[in-house]
């Protein structure tokens, strides 16, 4: 029997500097309005891709103008 194929994606936050990569445990895009919410996530700085911080659990919000979303390869 296979495991559940866990979603990962990047999500840069380009008001913050910040590029989140992480487990999609819920992610909607309504009205313009982005929120999601990410599980065994790394930050990292955008303009440099340097490694900030890990934490376990994230959630963004905002507009969609303001995340670029990118599947993790």
């Amino acid at each position: 029997m296979s495991e559940p194929v866990t979603k990962r994606i990047y999500i840069t936050d380009l008001n913050v500097n910040l590029t989140f990569l992480g487990e999609i445990k819920a992610l909607e895009n309504k009205d313009g309005n982005i929120t999601a919410l990410l599980n065994n996530v790394t930050v990292y700085e955008y303009s440099s891709s340097n490694y900030l911080y890990a934490q376990s659990e994230i959630s963004l919000s905002g507009p969609a103008s303001r995340f670029h979303i990118e599947d993790a390869v």
